[in-house]
């Protein structure tokens, strides 16, 4: 473990009063009593199922966030987490219009893996335990055990099971375990002698299964081995029955410590660099915690201060429509449930989804929202990691304005669909730079997964306040892709009005720029003389572009955005530039208070200071002076 981080798991929580951590308080006193009202439910030696409280407010997809492929399969077959509709779609053939009836496990295994991978780890199995549990009607569970019964007589467990058999292996194995527990303690009440031995038996064979798999593997920082410490837990808690119950929970106990104190920065981002994962890793702790205490067990260590960590990085990043951005291999999962739950265990009313402003260091992401001028929301992410799942997104943003997308990330793709190499993990999917042609060769090439490395991209600055807040971010000329320019871009949001997005460009040869923006579906044009744009979605917005010399031409196509885990046709826009040394391009982005005509601009240039002056249809006039540094003074 890096010295760094050990140094912050070391020194992290301390004290009874209350901690602050990121600018916020934990409730030190209501945590505790949290936990010793959890810890009051200990029966004797019998097991405490701690979610039960959930149960009746949230769909189980919602409580527990899906891992992303196995999301955006379940929106492909299934279009909804409604547990309702879930029930009704099934029940009405849908899975057997997809798999086959009766249903082929391995059908998809040799051409859509993810199709598999969703239907052997039984996502939407506890959506009929959970109807149960609601209105007590048999039928529920009668649909639940027809579909165990059928896996178990279909997938044996062989002696090397957890090597040759895929449904055997892995994350299948782990999710698969949490869903039985769920699906035996919301029907215990319903399920006969005869069908709580059935899901005994098969869980005790998931237990060494995991045992011999996760149990035994090199410990490391990724999502599928926390997942495995989870599914462990779970069965080591929650049937003490199980031979192997004291194992499973020691090695939980093994992969779930080291999960918090390697899995994420000291920050509280994770490591892997992925918005979309965030909601179902933090679920994972979570319930692990609640697990504990509901038992009398001691959590894993650090538990409320990487819970509040974890808390405090969601409310800061999500989007004002309470998803997370789809920055790299991320599907718009919501944050409200999850951070909900935690708020409950840590007793903070202050973490809400919406902080102002924030600035992780050690992920190299920064958030920040500005209330007035209709409000907006800026998310920074310079790609100081590329590769796995992290894109070519480099000095990266979106922008959004009055609840509203402006300019976004393509987002992912489903992992079997071709478009997420062709596509999605491209350099030209981003709103980014490309100098000279030159793409990020790993993510720009055939290949589903690649190597991850460290990059020198960089948040430089980072400005909340005054009346032009701003981000600095930097490229600098050893950056692979760079062909040595030194790259420095700053997005500054004037007076609430609008905002600059400033590229500088530090070279001593000549060099093509193309400056990338990428946006929801809607209708985008260029003037006759390619020097700004008129973007209608659900906002008319102006971009106008101030180039030195009249050099740039704005050019306008086609790209893919995902839309809820569907590709959608969208528009892009490259300001093309060519030049030789020094440059500097701004772009301004101006939403229509009126939403009927864009804003007006009128430009000076005078020994390199810009001076602009922006007229909006109310007769508001802006007058701002640019620079190679970007927005001098407003």
């Amino acid at each position: 473990m890096p010295e760094g981080r050990r140094r912050f798991i070391r020194n992290i929580f301390a004290g009874t009063a209350g901690v602050a951590l990121g600018g916020l308080t934990i409730n030190a006193a209501s945590s505790d009593a949290f936990r010793r009202m959890l810890c009051s439910n200990v029966k004797n030696g019998e097991p405490v199922f701690p979610f039960l409280k959930y149960v009746t407010s949230c769909n189980f997809g919602d409580y527990i966030p899906k891992d992303q492929g196995g999301k955006f399969i379940q929106m492909t077959v299934l279009g909804s987490e409604d547990d309702e509709k879930i029930v009704s779609a099934i029940r009405n053939g849908t899975l057997a219009k997809v798999y086959g009836d009766p249903l082929e496990w391995q059908r998809y295994e040799g051409s859509e893996l993810e199709k598999s991978v969703w239907l052997n780890r039984f996502y939407f199995l506890p959506s009929f335990a959970r109807m149960y549990y609601l209105t007590g009607d048999r039928t529920y569970l009668d649909d639940m055990m027809r579909f165990i019964r059928q896996w178990i007589e279909d997938n044996p467990r062989l002696p090397d099971s957890h090597r040759t058999t895929f449904n055997w292996r892995d994350m299948q194995v782990a999710w698969r375990s949490i869903h039985y527990s769920w699906c035996y303690y919301l029907g215990e009440k319903g399920l006969t002698g005869e069908e709580k031995g059935l899901i005994k038996d098969t869980l005790k064979e998931h237990a060494h299964i995991l045992l011999t798999g996760f149990g035994q593997a090199k410990l490391n920082e990724f999502n599928h081995q926390s997942h495995g410490g989870l599914a462990m837990l779970y069965l080591g808690v929650l049937f003490p029955e199980l031979e192997d119950a004291a194992e499973l929970r020691r090695k939980a106990m093994i992969i779930l410590n080291h999960h918090l104190a390697n899995a994420f920065y000291p920050d509280g981002g994770n490591v892997e660099q992925m918005f979309g994962y965030y909601p179902f890793q933090a679920h994972l702790f979570r319930d692990a915690f609640l697990l504990c205490c509901a038992n009398g067990i001691e959590p894993p260590e650090n538990s409320i201060p990487m819970l509040h960590k974890m808390a405090l990085y969601l409310a800061a990043v999500v989007r004002p429509d309470g998803t997370v951005p789809q920055v790299n291999d991320s599907y718009e999962m919501p944050v409200r449930p999850i951070l909900d739950s935690m708020n409950e265990i840590l007793g903070v009313l202050a973490v809400d989804s919406g902080r102002p402003e924030a600035l992780f260091d050690d992920t190299q992401v920064a958030s920040m929202r500005i209330s007035h001028g209709g409000g907006w929301y800026l998310l920074a992410n310079p790609a100081s990691v590329i590769g796995a799942h992290a894109h070519a997104g480099r000095l990266g943003f979106e922008l959004w304005h009055r609840g509203l997308p402006l300019i976004i990330d393509s987002g992912c793709c489903n992992y079997d669909e071709p478009e997420l190499v062709t596509w999605y993990r491209t350099t030209r999917a981003h709103n980014t730079v490309v100098i000279d042609g030159r793409t990020e060769a790993a993510t720009s090439s055939s290949a589903l997964w690649v190597p991850r490395r460290e990059t020198p991209n960089r948040i430089t600055g980072w400005n909340p306040g005054g009346e032009a807040p701003s981000i600095v971010m930097a490229s600098p000329p050893e950056e692979v892709t760079n062909g040595s320019v030194s790259w420095r871009r700053k997005i500054t949001i004037v007076r609430g009005c609008f905002a600059v997005i400033s590229d500088r460009f530090d070279t001593e040869g000549e060099h093509n720029y193309e400056i990338l923006l990428h946006f929801p579906p809607s209708e985008v044009t260029a003037d006759q003389n390619g020097k700004s744009l008129q973007v209608k979605t659900g906002i008319l917005t102006g971009i106008q572009a101030v180039v030195p010399a009249g050099n740039g031409v704005f050019v306008t196509g086609k790209g893919l955005v995902s839309i809820r885990g569907r590709s959608v046709e969208a528009p892009v826009a490259s300001l093309n530039l060519r030049a030789r040394g020094k440059i500097t391009s701004h772009l301004l982005i101006m939403p229509s208070p009126d939403m009927e005509s864009t804003p007006a601009v009128k430009t000076t240039t005078r020994k390199g200071i810009t001076r602009v002056t922006v007229r909006n249809s109310t007769g508001t006039r802006t007058r701002i002076i640019l620079s190679d540094d970007g927005v001098m003074t407003v």
